[in-house]
């Protein structure tokens, strides 16, 4: 185990496929359903490190890209992580319209974990009612579109920091239209300049919380560079693509 989790940061440090939150601070316990999983390749070696959104017992909610094709996932909910055995075991499953290339704007970029052994908590990630962000989107009020992401990974690129310990910030819904996303996914602001937080490699799969609610709008997805600095994408759960999928695993509201 031991020589599974340092070759998985290795992994992560070296391909940044994976994010963790830049310009945000400790989680500490206010998001005890948020967990790291780090993945097995298909031929049973370490793959990536991602984040995941608990939304029951026995099921966790992340990005496709890093469910793709791995037999074997492992999941740890300590506010820092890798410090001690996992807490569960699961099997990743993969949305059937995932692109691995990533194309745009249906990237498909959805997986999830089942859990072998469950996981209690007394709050869980919610998802949301079809159609959700549609009728956000009509909304006036700026706090309406807040969000809060919440990950595990790199603190920093240059130098490359990574501790293992959950993070939160801030951001806000910038585009639910452009090119690339087109209805599929949220685009969201990752400038520290503007006040706001940005993921960044080990937060992919991560929850995009609207407000500081724990209803799992999106799933952190890609970003436009590997300096972590730019816009975030991220693939929306509120779809009827997304929901067909989601529905398999947990009853959706």
């Amino acid at each position: 185990m031991r020589k599974l989790l340092l070759a998985a940061i290795a992994a992560l440090l070296v391909t940044g496929s994976a994010g963790a939150i830049t310009n945000g601070q400790p989680d500490g316990d206010r998001h005890p359903y948020v967990g790291l999983i780090g993945f097995l390749n298909p031929d049973g070696t370490n793959g990536a490190l991602c984040t995941g959104t608990l939304v029951s017992p026995t099921v966790v909610v992340t990005a496709g890209h890093c469910t793709f094709r791995s037999p074997q996932a492992f999941v740890w909910f300590d506010s820092v992580a890798l410090q001690g055995p996992p807490t569960s075991v699961g099997i990743p499953v993969t949305h059937p319209e995932f692109s691995p290339d990533l194309d745009v704007p249906n990237t498909g970029d959805l997986g999830v974990v089942r859990l072998l052994v469950p996981v209690f908590r007394a709050e869980y990630g919610r998802l949301p009612e079809a159609g959700y962000l549609d009728s956000l989107a009509k909304k006036k009020g700026q706090q309406d579109l807040d969000l809060t992401i919440v990950g595990y990974g790199l603190q920093s690129v240059r130098p490359q920091v990574f501790t293992g310990e959950r993070m939160m910030g801030t951001a806000k819904i910038r585009n639910l239209v452009s090119n690339n996303v087109r209805g599929y996914g949220l685009q969201s602001s990752a400038s520290p300049g503007g006040g706001s937080s940005g993921t960044c490699s080990g937060d992919s799969g991560g929850p995009m919380l609207h407000g500081g609610s724990n209803l799992v709008i999106a799933v952190n997805s890609w970003g436009q560079n590997a300096n972590c600095v730019g816009n975030d994408f991220s693939y929306r759960t509120d779809t009827a693509s997304a929901r067909s999928f989601l529905g398999q695993f947990v009853p959706l509201p």
